[in-house]
């Protein structure tokens, strides 16, 4: 069985390299490390085929380990192809071609190469690594090389493994751990014995790394569930290795648990594990408590007021910490009116300095299966709103142009769908005379109701100018907008309609006298939850200050804005203050006090209980005859949407009495 096995396998290898050759080639055919290769490939039997350009990405099972490279692909007669010294230690290359948005694996055969041994065998790992690529057990530990048509089963995977370790026994301590876990996940019988068989191997060498040694220690943790010879591992791993990565993983930990201590702690941990050093490592400890503990250090010393902290922290931190700086140091605390822009931008930039200075090297263990072009697409698409909110910070204190560099660096990924970013971008294009462009996006912008009320005045005024009234503006904004999208909002809004009774309230109102639910019979009455600490209800208010004005002449529907859950001692002045601010005619209402919890959400927590409903903000809309008979939780951040949804339910309602 094992030999038709073998036969078959090998059949099938020679197959599809045969089939892959039809796209994609390599020359020499017997490719060597140190030595250059070209790759061709030929789109006309592919996905790709009339796209252009292409673009290609080699990885490398290079040394046991994987990485990805750059093709700088050039067109051809015959296609396109790329020259790539391929570096010493490679044992195997995969690549990957990608025009138009979408990417070619190869499909069931992939695009692989074995490479080619100085003595013309193939070197060790090459087997292996053919294994590991294909293999669907263990797909997260390479990279996104293969499409799920070329996963092979685990005993496929194994009979490759049998081939490297029977060509190279050297081997088997490189490719421990994924070997035992396929053979684990085969489910034999004696699939244990073997796995403990290998884990005595590896214990037994003079020489383990604490890297093999971990990986014994996650076999018996993961694999054999055995957690107490698991920990007896580790125990070892700490004692052969103090300033290792299990050590540092153990000084994570006590300082995700010690609170204030933790700083101090953090003194002594960077001398000893220097951040630098530790900066590509990854191990469930660092993924689970690492950036919890970097961030929770910043944040201590700037809620002391000690914003200078992040000239210590931001050179080595983390990608993902430094958006959250940017967020909540930058964005949320100019939101709260906590900082001045003016106060704030030195620390903005120098964070926004920071992400770009990663985007250009690669480093941490999210950047290890990433090109240097992956890697640069990965951290604008994670960072995105950071560089938003440092293109609207650099706009409010009047760097205009600056402002638009960094817009312009994510207008690509947050598209015209992102409604905040096209009110953002629209002005700043204004404001850097390019009005012909500015008027574009807004137009885009309509067709999917991803518009900002600044952008329909912008609107409205170039219609001005060129009718010379505003007669037929509402008619012609209307026929903008998509009819797919718009269809496909109301029959969603139609789906969300109930009918329960709506709890009375009588609540005070900040412009004077007190808003009776009882007294409004007769009329459609919007309800929005929300709070001055909120920021999605904040960003949402713009939206219903449009449909405010757009029913202000309506004497059967009112609005009302219940302000709820406020801690602040002084939160009517802050909301006053906040209304004023953003020149708001809204008919805000004071939450009571519920008498259980003595919090000021008693009218909220009615409507919640009955709505099973959590967190603010929530808009409600009540029917003439006292019913509730629509409720949204939360904003998508369009404007001219939430007004689109607002309305369409009003006139539902008026239509139905």
């Amino acid at each position: 069985m094992m030999k038709l096995l073998k036969v078959t396998t090998l059949l099938l290898l020679t197959t599809s390299f045969a089939f892959a050759q039809k796209a994609f080639q390599v020359q020499p055919l017997r490719p060597v490390a140190g030595e250059t290769l070209t790759v061709a490939y030929n789109p006309d039997s592919t996905i790709l085929k009339g796209l252009a350009p292409v673009t290609g990405i080699i990885y490398l099972y290079r040394n046991f380990d994987w990485e990805a490279h750059d093709l700088n692909m050039k067109m051809t007669d015959t296609g396109w192809t790329a020259s790539y010294l391929l570096p010493e230690g490679t044992m195997l290359i995969s690549c990957t071609f990608s025009a138009a948005g979408q990417t070619d694996r190869g499909g069931k055969m992939t695009y692989a190469w074995m490479l080619t041994a100085k003595d013309g065998r193939q070197p060790a790992g090459a087997f292996a690594g053919w294994a590991f690529l294909r293999a669907s057990t263990i797909h997260s530990t390479v990279p996104d090389v293969a499409d799920s048509s070329a996963f092979i089963s685990d005993d496929i995977a194994l009979f490759w493994i049998n081939n490297e370790l029977r060509d190279h026994p050297e081997s088997r301590r490189r490719i421990f751990y994924n070997a035992v876990a396929l053979r684990k996940h085969t489910g034999s019988e004696n699939a244990d014995t073997i796995v403990n068989r290998q884990i005595a191997f590896m214990m037994s060498l003079p020489d383990a790394t604490e890297e093999e040694l971990m990986d014994v220690a996650k076999a018996y943790r993961h694999l054999l569930k055995d957690w107490k010879q698991a920990d007896s591992v580790e125990n070892i791993i700490v004692q052969r290795f103090p300033n290792g990565i299990t050590s540092r993983d153990k000084w994570i930990y006590k300082m995700f648990r010690a609170g204030q201590a933790a700083d101090t702690m953090w003194k002594e941990f960077v001398v000893r594990f220097p951040l630098k050093k530790f900066s590509n490592v990854e191990t469930e400890t660092t993924n689970m408590y690492y950036e919890k503990v970097y961030r929770a250090r910043v944040y201590s010393h700037v809620m002391k007021k000690n914003y200078n902290i992040l000239n210590e922290m931001l050179e080595d931190a983390p990608l993902i910490s430094l958006t959250e700086f940017e967020r909540q140091l930058v964005v949320n605390q100019l939101g709260h009116n906590a900082v001045t822009p003016e106060f704030i931008l030195p620390y903005s930039k120098k964070i926004m300095d920071q992400i770009e200075k990663l985007s250009r090297q690669k480093t941490g263990p999210e950047s290890k299966f990433l090109s240097s072009s992956q890697w640069e697409g990965y951290v604008l698409q994670v960072a995105k709103d950071a560089y938003l909110g440092h293109a609207a910070l650099l706009n409010t204190v009047g760097q205009y142009k600056e402002a638009l560099v960094f817009a312009e660096k994510v207008k690509n990924i947050h598209g015209i769908k992102n409604t905040e970013f096209n009110g953002l971008y629209t002005e700043l294009l204004e404001k850097n005379g390019r009005h012909t462009e500015a008027i574009q996006l807004i137009e885009n912008g309509v067709r999917e109701n991803k518009v900002t009320p600044e952008m329909i005045a912008m609107l409205k005024k170039e219609y001005i100018a060129k009718h010379k009234n505003d007669k037929g503006f509402e008619a012609y904004f209307e026929s903008m907008k998509s009819r797919e999208v718009l269809a496909a909002q109301q029959e969603h809004l139609r789906s969300q309609l109930i009918k329960l009774p709506a709890p009375a309230f009588k609540l005070e109102q900040m412009k004077g006298g007190f808003a009776d639910l009882s007294r409004m019979k007769g009329k459609i009455v919007v309800l929005d939850f929300w709070a001055t600490w909120c920021g999605p209800c904040k960003a949402a208010l713009p939206g219903m200050q449009m449909a405010v004005d757009k029913y202000k002449t309506d004497d059967k529907v009112a609005f009302c804005f219940i302000a709820t859950q406020e801690t602040k001692p002084d939160y009517r002045n802050e909301i006053k203050a906040f209304i004023k601010e953003k020149q708001y005619n809204i008919n805000v209402l004071y939450d009571g006090k519920n008498p259980q919890t003595r919090y000021l959400d008693d009218t909220y927590s009615k409507y919640a209980r009955l709505l099973h409903i959590s967190g603010i903000p929530q808009k409600l809309i009540i029917d003439q005859n006292g019913y509730i008979r629509w409720q949204s939780t939360g904003y998508m951040g369009s404007p001219s949407a939430l007004v689109d949804e607002i309305s369409y339910v009003i006139e539902l309602l008026k239509k139905e009495n």
